[in-house]
């Protein structure tokens, strides 16, 4: 009985055989577990991201969504505690929904179409501009009919050649059928720095090569010596940055009596309330109507005004209410605006660790030969970045806004040229630069108004950059965690990039030094492809 109950026991328990079920069955297990993992990552490739995290629980995906109660995990939610240094997170650009439409051509497909002057419309196509982009089919027509417009689209793609090609085709009949004292403008353009005055002059300048259009952009210098030499030139447009063009207008060297045609570059930066009444003042001697209406000879009675920006400009009311009524202003966007189209890195790290991850982040791109713009939020923090990376062997230079202007004249002209590859700057050097070459962007400090943050951003994935674009941001302040918390919560939503100041509403934005001595005039530029000789 015992033997015939071990024979049944060892029927019914065979250790090997059991074993070898057991092996088979956890095969099996790992096996399914392997293939789920697998096609868990498959699917993860296969979707489109907007926000990965270091964290894969907090990765968010196209079409995803949340629901009214879900509560929305953020990957910066626990960044106020010191342990959370070394977290970091990317957001890809993206599209909102519901503002899906993609852009439909107008039926512009050459600039022959626009009926513009055939010398102006040879010039374009021998610099090889064949085809207008979008903000420029959308503008053209609207600007050639006279009208006040808003141009608000993202930055770098082609808001300057919108208003420049209007304002050439127009200076060519206007110059036909007008007489004009010397120093009487038909143009002016209004930017808030000199760099950005520079970059539009020279453009135009090329623009309108061999067309005789005469530009004078109005950089910095010596005033006195000008003041007792004044300059006397047939000049068609101007081109400067406001501090300048008011004080010489102000003085009597150059008079707005027959501008026709006003641009305001930047137009939100120009509006800050630091400029104050300056700009309320300097608008009012213009004579700037709702629409352009032409007198007997052809010329028009009143200019036309252009405001150009990024962001849209806020303060319209109370700097141009008074002045001209603002539902002649026609608002003209595209459907990216407010977007940032290039990936953004954030990272969270710590005060103290911040120079140690700048170098980490700087030397292998500045000695592969890759230019760096690094911004900071204020003039000491950024002058010092360059005397720190300098000191560490990274040849930097410094650009803000109340540097002397013997001392900012040329630098931002080095870095252009590729002498030095990284620039220290302020968002005196965000705003409007053509910085095509620039594939890297740093934010050292974050800046606490989006706006800018997006002005900053578009220094890099501008129409015409090759390679990859990445705008890099440190994160290591209360309020710089505040202010990403809101934009990947608004992100996370699928909301527009949201437009959020915390800085202080009192802090005067860098404008030109508005001191006499300081503002000066600088002779007229033919040749624009000798960039030793440009006064940057």
């Amino acid at each position: 009985m015992v033997f015939r109950f071990c024979n049944v026991c060892y029927r019914s328990i065979d250790p090997i055989k059991n074993f070898s079920r057991h092996y088979a069955k956890a095969l099996s297990n790992k096996q399914r577990l392997e293939e789920t993992n697998d096609n868990g990552k498959k699917n993860e490739k296969e979707k489109i991201p907007i926000i990965l995290c270091k964290k894969n629980t907090l990765n968010f995906y196209k079409g995803q969504s949340y629901s009214k109660r879900e509560k929305i995990l953020l990957a910066s939610k626990g960044w106020n505690h010191r342990k959370s240094r070394g977290d970091h997170f990317f957001i890809y650009p993206y599209d909102i929904d519901g503002q899906k439409e993609e852009y439909k051509p107008l039926g512009y497909d050459s600039f022959n179409d626009f009926n513009l002057d055939s010398s102006l419309c040879n010039q374009l196509h021998n610099l090889d501009i064949i085809k207008p982009l979008e903000i420029q089919n959308l503008a053209i027509p609207k600007i050639l009919e006279g009208s006040n417009a808003i141009l608000a689209a993202e930055t770098g793609c082609g808001k300057t050649l919108a208003y420049l090609v209007p304002l050439v085709n127009q200076i060519l009949q206007w110059k036909q059928i007008t007489q004009r004292p010397v120093n009487c403008p038909l143009g002016l353009i209004v930017t808030p720095t000199r760099e950005l005055a520079v970059q539009i002059a020279l453009e135009l300048i090329n623009l309108s090569k061999h067309l005789g259009i005469q530009t004078k952009m109005i950089t910095g210098g010596k005033t006195k010596k000008m003041m007792l030499d004044p300059p006397v030139d047939d000049v068609d447009v101007l081109v400067g940055s406001f501090g300048v063009l008011s004080k010489l207008n102000t003085v009597g060297i150059y008079k707005f009596d027959y501008v026709r045609y006003v641009v305001l570059d930047e137009a939100d930066a120009l509006f800050h309330h630091s400029f104050g009444d300056k700009l309320n003042i300097f608008m009012r001697r213009l004579p700037i109507g709702y629409h352009q209406v032409t007198d007997q000879t052809g010329l028009p009675t009143s200019a036309q005004l252009i405001l150009a920006s990024a962001t849209v400009p806020s303060r319209l009311q109370s700097v141009l209410g008074d002045i001209i009524n603002l539902e002649s202003l026609q608002y003209i966007k595209t459907n990216k605006l407010h977007k940032i189209m290039v990936l953004q890195k954030f990272m969270r790290v710590g005060s103290g660790d911040k120079t140690t991850e700048l170098l980490k982040f700087i030397k292998p791109k500045a000695f592969n030969g890759k230019r760096v713009i690094v911004f900071s939020n204020t003039n000491t923090c950024s002058y010092w970045l360059s005397l720190f990376l300098n000191e560490c062997g990274v040849e930097t230079v410094n650009l803000n806004g109340t540097m002397p202007l013997r001392i900012r004249r040329g630098k931002y002209g080095e870095f252009l040229n590729g002498k030095v590859m990284v620039l220290s700057t302020t968002d005196a050097g965000s705003r409007g630069l053509d910085t095509l070459m620039v594939n890297d962007i740093l934010n050292f400090d974050f800046p606490l108004n989006t706006a800018d943050y997006i002005h900053r951003c578009g220094r890099t994935g501008r129409v015409g950059t090759i390679g990859e674009c990445r705008v890099t941001n440190f994160i290591s302040k209360p309020t710089e965690i505040t202010l990403v918390q809101k934009i990947e919560m608004a992100i996370r939503k699928m909301k527009p990039f949201p437009i959020i100041n915390l800085r202080d509403p009192q802090e005067d934005v860098e404008e030109e030094d508005l001191n006499m001595e300081d503002t000066a005039i600088d002779d007229i530029v033919d040749n624009v492809d000798d960039v030793e000789n440009i006064p940057y």
